[in-house]
């Protein structure tokens, strides 16, 4: 008996499951592995190159995207629409547009977040937001209204606001609350109120359920702060400077949004912290202006420190860095996101990339880094040093930095996943940087940027040390004209510009 289970266990292979078996076992191979396994077998290679299953497993690996798995698309579909996807983005030739008219005055505000996109009003008493278009114009399609969301407070102007919409359902308004009326200021006298949260849900544009009371994060008598505003899972981060010289320190707080309770505070001198980018869950990146570094905080930490502090490349005497902000698209999630059912996929918070604005008094350059090398970085240098790590150990081979002379920075939510689209000041095509090193410049406006130097940067006499740029990336320019467009940004499959005219206009670019 012993030696016909023996038999029959030596007799059997793989190749004798069916292809239903096969492709769930072939499913856990890299693939390297599945390319290796296909050239050892010509059975192997039918299952694989047959299987839509594998094929968008491949895809979606090589475009480090994320699978949706409560999407209604069958994946024949989901295959198609992603190989059309990457095509597009690579080639930078979107395959149609729709623009839509912005019937209200903007102001400065503005987000981009599950297939949304925001402004804020002028009068910063509420904010609109359009859903941005999956299909081309149909006839007789009714037009697409901007809906409105107003903050709760009588006496409030929105200064900021953030978003955690599939993860919570949730707004975050950063209120301005005068405490003196308008009409008893006098001149030059700056304003004086209380700068407080209220947390809005999107889908009843009424109070969260899970957080109905604001919060009142500190009385302001120095006019209007600059704020800084990101959700994560659990926490809201926000963060609180001022221009005025006799501001008091910044104040970088992080709330449990649910119970409004205060679990950590950083503070530093004025105008140290102009951003912040959730790294994980339980990092958050600072950049540092006044020490030119890169802070790496873990909320759940007693230390009254930095995990690890990251010294850019130093200056020349006499130069001084003027303000440092970062932002990375998407942002790390603690519970599994809400998708719509007809999103397919979606771009990977873990593969993605983070943007700085460096900008010196005559100069501004942007800086590149993935998040996953930030993080890593942690678990290389696990114990806090006391002072900086130099630039030279640990940025060259990590950064990439450009020249932003030329480009429009008024934007800083340009990224999405590994992209970044760049909109030049003059009329002129736009750009997209790519970041994955898994793909390849293609179309004939496509090159690979060379290592330590790059088309765009000129030595002007900033650095001390230097600067080496050796992140992979490739850029391509677009065939559409930009003129009069204020900034742009995008998403999974989407590029969005606003042009602020006498008729204010969204345009928007589908891949």
């Amino acid at each position: 008996m012993v030696t016909l289970i023996s038999t029959a266990i030596m007799s059997f292979r793989i190749f004798d499951l069916p292809s239903e078996l096969l492709v769930p076992i072939l499913s856990f191979l890299s693939n390297e592995d599945l390319h290796n396994a296909g050239q050892a077998s010509f059975i192997l290679l039918e299952v694989i190159d047959s299987s839509v299953e594998l094929q968008y497993l491949k895809t979606l690996r090589v475009a480090q995207m994320a699978d949706n798995p409560s999407s209604h698309i069958p994946i024949v579909d989901r295959l198609a629409a992603l190989t059309a996807r990457e095509s597009a983005f690579l080639r930078v030739k979107p395959s149609w547009k729709r623009s839509y008219v912005v019937n209200f005055m903007p102001a400065g505000l503005y987000e981009l977040s599950a297939g949304l996109f925001f402004l804020g009003e002028f009068t910063r008493k509420a904010l609109r937001y359009i859903k941005l278009p999956t299909q081309p114009a149909q006839d007789h399609e009714p037009s697409v209204e901007w809906e409105r969301i107003e903050t709760k407070s009588e006496n409030a102007i929105i200064i900021d606001f953030g978003l955690a919409i599939e993860e919570h359902d949730l707004i975050v308004m950063a209120t301005f609350n005068l405490t003196e009326p308008f009409e008893e200021l006098r001149d030059n006298m700056p304003l004086k109120g209380e700068i407080q949260l209220e947390f809005l849900s999107l889908s009843t544009r009424e109070p969260h359920p899970q957080a109905r009371e604001s919060i009142t994060v500190q009385q302001s008598l120095w006019g209007l702060p600059n704020v800084v505003l990101e959700i994560v899972g659990d926490h809201v981060l926000f963060a609180v400077s001022y221009a005025h010289e006799e501001g008091p320190n910044d104040n970088v707080y992080f709330y449990e949004w649910r119970t409004r309770r205060l679990v950590k505070i950083i503070t530093a001198e004025r105008r140290t912290y102009f951003g912040a980018v959730f790294l994980s869950t339980d990092v958050v990146l600072l950049p540092n202006t006044s020490a030119a570094t890169l802070e790496l905080w873990q909320i759940s930490s007693n230390e009254d420190t930095p995990a690890l502090t990251l010294h850019l490349p130093r200056v020349v005497p006499g130069v001084q860095l003027r303000l440092m902000t970062a932002r990375g698209e998407p942002n790390p999630s603690a519970l599994p996101l809400r998708k719509d059912p007809y999103t397919p996929f979606s771009t990977s918070s873990e593969n993605s990339i983070i943007v700085f604005h460096v900008s010196f008094p005559m100069h501004r350059f942007l800086l590149f880094i993935h998040r996953r090398a930030l993080l890593s970085l942690i678990d290389k240098h696990p114990e806090p040093a006391n002072d900086p790590l130099p630039y030279s150990e640990w940025g060259p081979n990590v950064c990439r930095w450009l020249n932003a002379a030329g480009l429009n920075t008024d934007w800083i939510t340009t990224t999405s996943g590994q992209r970044c689209v760049l909109l030049p000041m003059r009329p002129s095509p736009f750009f997209l940087l790519d970041f994955n090193p898994l793909n390849e410049p293609v179309g004939p406006s496509a090159r690979r940027l060379p290592a330590d130097n790059d088309p765009f940067s000129m030595d002007h006499g900033i650095w001390a040390e230097t600067v080496g740029s050796r992140l992979e990336c490739h850029v391509a320019g677009g065939n559409q004209q930009f003129t009069g467009y204020s900034g742009a940004s995008l998403d999974d499959s989407r590029i969005i510009a606003l042009r602020v005219s006498c008729l204010p206009l969204l345009s928007v670019f589908v891949c």
